[in-house]
């Protein structure tokens, strides 16, 4: 809870989130400060930026958001695209820290800070201050490439991480693999969503803890990347394949396995 009468001196921790969706990026109308801005507000006592960031999205918007890794600096929360500071009127001076969130869905439950929302790729005439069209500029550039995506996928995939593999693909994501069809003929080799995913891959690497994927070739397309790999695990003949990502607004909606 915010002291009304606190002093305009204070300073105090804050994060800004700009949540993606295919392409687009959240801006919701404030009505106490009638401009628009993204979700947002301060960190509570003992929470990191990273921590606040998500928490907000989550409470102002309804929206589960997936913080992607930008820098290549150790240690650099994943997501943080910037940091300004500005007066907040009698709450002081807000520090604040800017995130971007990979969203699947452009369903908002707004709470009482706002009634109107737009998704949006430029500012137009929107009323709101000057750095916000600067960090949505930002925001929307930090989106990652196919090619980035595809490289991700074999790096992720091959440090057996589960749930950066999963954070690579939309909620509702399909995945089509020959093996998948041996392996479970009721499938007809096609499976969606996470939940489907997980329970794949992580008996792959349960089964297979030898399995890795040598990357051979990577091109890309407009919104689809073909992977070309090596699979190798100890005892059998490495086993060319290809693989088909298809990307939109940074995150794969649909993969489908082609092997030699």
């Amino acid at each position: 809870m915010i002291d009304a009468n606190a002093p305009r001196n204070r300073r105090a921790w804050s994060v800004a989130v700009y949540p993606r969706h295919r392409g687009r990026a959240l801006l919701i109308h404030h009505r106490r400060l009638g401009v628009w801005l993204p979700p947002g507000g301060e960190c509570e006592p003992g929470e990191t930026p990273l921590e606040a960031a998500a928490r907000e999205l989550r409470e102002e918007t309804g929206l589960l958001g997936r913080f992607p890794p930008l820098s290549p600096i150790d240690g650099t929360p994943p997501g943080l695209i910037g940091y300004e500071e500005h007066p907040a009127g009698t709450k002081g001076t807000h520090l604040n820290m800017v995130f971007v969130a990979d969203v699947d869905s452009d369903e908002v439950t707004p709470n009482e800070e706002f009634g109107e929302w737009r998704w949006v790729d430029r500012m137009d005439d929107l009323p709101a201050p000057q750095n916000v069209g600067q960090l949505l500029a930002v925001a929307l550039a930090a989106l990652p490439s196919p090619l980035a995506i595809a490289r991700r996928w074999l790096a992720t995939f091959n440090a057996r991480d589960l749930d950066g593999l999963l954070a690579l693909y939309a909620s509702s994501a399909v995945h089509e693999s020959p093996k998948l069809r041996l392996a479970q003929p009721s499938t007809g080799g096609l499976i969606r969503g996470h939940q489907a995913l997980r329970a794949w891959w992580a008996d792959s690497f349960a089964r297979l803890p030898g399995l890795r994927y040598r990357e051979r070739a990577l091109t890309a397309d407009g919104e689809r990347v073909w992977m070309e790999y090596l699979r190798e695990l100890p005892g059998e003949p490495p086993l060319a394949v290809a693989e088909l990502l298809e990307v939109r607004g940074g995150i794969i909606h649909a993969s489908r396995v082609f092997h030699g």
